[in-house]
């Protein structure tokens, strides 16, 4: 697929593909250079060393040759995008296979996938790995995190001008140039992260734990250094950190920008920030009124509060086990498949969206008693489409399908989940989220390349938000057929 197509397609496709080789290298090279005082591990050191260089050298050179391509449709930008992701996760998982912390191609690709799409599924013993694969796992996590916010800022835009969650947001909030709108988003994302490091290292934790789990919470990544995720540490303070952290990258970065402007007014108007209050408040007195660790009430209402931060952000870092009440795991399924604001870092269905659909039924229910009534929907004071509106049946039909055929999938892959585990664990992958309500180390929960492969599917197109791995499957498949015929690449319209 990559020489396929006309010069301009291949010098996109390449481009993306410079990118991703690109920022593969300046990851490792910062992952050696960054070495704590864990116990070093001289292959993956050598590894990461060859693929810095490596990269960095094949990034230019393929760079040289694709420049920077002309963007204006849909379908260019749904090609780079799935052209970087899909780079990226190919070529990250040899750097996990070759430098021995993974056994098999699909369990790289597995750990690769969950790292650029920000999601805490990992099959790995995290008190076992170096410092330097720490970093590595880390600053995928970060960069992902900022490739989604180019995603939705940057990239879609160009050809989604329509689009309330991305093109209103990015026009309104940040400069109207995609360089201006770049250094605005990395600015802000930089400082978020330094703050939550702070944060941590105040708050008790180490220099090390400190820098990567700031990495990871501000980017909703959930990766941690260690096996018990934030429980490990057994502090308050850092739980209290995390929680505000996890909160704040569940926002719309727009947000935090139009706080720093001091456009309060902008703010107060947002619908969408009130439904995301709301939902946290509420999930969080629920929680704690069914929480029962015997602790104390503080101590339980800081866990309810950590939870659903962990949840509506989709981080998925972890305080307490996920052995629930089957009422409240249900709660829990509904938060998390609902997810964290559009603009944000996190992923799940969105709050946009569930926005939406209940202002369009409300507009439905008042209709079916005043047949003549005109309610206009309206979303932070911007009128909503009705195509927009089909658009949003869609998608919504289109993310229950695939949670339902990743859960069949991991069920028939693990024949000892039952319903509610595997339909967890396929949304928590969808959802960018992890690690789901079941332990990974589970019985029931078979790591093979059925499991390995379907998962990182779902995180791929959960982070993709669908429609670009749509797009670039009904190319594939179009263009397969148009060879196997003997077509032309052109179309030929018929007069």
């Amino acid at each position: 697929m990559l020489f396929n197509g006309s010069l301009e397609s291949r010098a996109r496709r390449l481009f993306a593909l410079s990118i991703s080789i690109g920022l593969l290298a300046i990851i490792s090279l910062v992952s050696v250079l960054a070495r704590f005082t864990n116990p070093p591990s001289l292959r993956v050191d050598l590894v990461l060393i060859a693929v810095a260089l490596g990269g960095a050298a094949t990034s230019f050179f393929l760079f040289k040759w694709s420049g920077f391509p002309k963007v204006t449709k849909a379908s260019e930008v749904f090609s780079i995008s799935v052209s970087f992701f899909g780079s990226f996760i190919g070529f990250g998982s040899i750097v996990y296979l070759s430098s021995g912390v993974v056994e098999t191609l699909d369990a790289g690709i597995w750990e690769a996938t969950a790292g650029i799409t920000t999601t805490a599924m990992s099959g790995l013993d995290a008190e076992s790995l170096s410092s330097s694969m720490h970093i590595f796992r880390s600053l995928t996590q970060w960069f992902g995190g900022m490739s989604a916010l180019c995603l939705v800022f940057i990239a879609t835009p160009i050809s989604a001008k329509d689009d309330i969650a991305s093109s209103g947001y990015a026009s309104k909030i940040f400069s109207r140039s995609p360089m201006g709108r770049t250094k605005e988003l990395a600015s802000i994302y930089s400082i978020l992260t330094v703050v939550i490091f702070l944060g941590y290292w105040i708050a008790g934790m180490g220099l090390f734990d400190a820098i990567c789990h700031s990495l990871t919470t501000g980017s909703t990544g959930g990766l941690s250094t260690k096996s018990l995720s934030i429980a490990s540490f057994e502090s308050a303070a850092i739980e209290w950190v995390a929680t505000v952290g996890m909160l704040i990258g569940g926002l719309n970065i727009g947000i935090l920008w139009w706080l720093w402007k001091r456009k309060f007014k902008a703010i107060g108007v947002n619908t969408e920030l009130r439904l995301y209050c709301i939902i946290f408040l509420i999930a969080s007195l629920i929680f704690w009124w069914k929480l029962e660790t015997g602790l104390a009430v503080l101590t339980e209402l800081r866990t309810a509060f950590f939870l659903t931060a962990s949840l509506i952000s989709t981080t998925g870092y972890l305080t307490i086990s996920w052995d629930f009440a089957s009422g409240m795991t249900a709660v829990m399924l509904l938060v998390l498949a609902t997810g964290a604001m559009a603009g944000s870092t996190g992923g799940g269905f969105g709050m946009h969206r569930l926005l939406r659909i209940m202002k369009y039924l409300r507009r439905e229910i008042t209709l079916s008693y005043r047949p003549n009534a005109v309610r206009a929907i309206k979303v932070s004071g911007e009128e909503v489409e009705d195509r927009e509106l089909d658009k949003l049946h869609g998608y919504t039909a289109t993310f229950i399908f695939f949670v339902a055929a990743g859960a069949f999938l991991v069920s028939l892959a693990s024949q000892n989940l039952n319903l509610e585990e595997s339909i967890s664990l396929a949304l928590s992958a969808f959802v960018t989220s992890g690690p789901s309500f079941i332990e990974q180390s589970s019985v029931g929960f078979e790591q093979n390349a059925v499991t390995h492969i379907a998962l990182s599917c779902l995180m791929l197109i959960g982070r993709l938000s669908i429609f670009p791995i749509a797009y670039v499957v009904l190319f594939s498949v179009q263009n397969f057929r148009s060879n196997l015929r003997g077509f032309t690449r052109d179309p030929v319209v018929d007069s």
